[in-house]
């Protein structure tokens, strides 16, 4: 009987730190996704306002076609 408690009682501290790896790794993947994300709509907000601002287009005349 012993030998089941002295097995158990190793296998909690590297389930501990294997789990606490998997969170760090995990952690640190969706931090990356998140801040890349984050990063390229603000970007692309950036461009577009600034075309938005540069460009001088002008609006086409609207031709309407007759109702029938």
């Amino acid at each position: 009987m012993t030998t089941g408690r002295n097995f158990k009682s190793a296998f909690v501290p590297l389930l501990l730190i294997w789990l606490a790896l998997h969170a760090v790794v995990l952690a640190a993947l969706l931090g990356m996704k998140f801040l890349l994300t984050k990063s390229a709509v603000l970007a692309m907000l950036l461009v577009a306002g600034i075309v938005f601002l540069i460009s001088r287009f002008r609006a086409l005349p609207r031709t309407h076609s007759p109702v029938i």
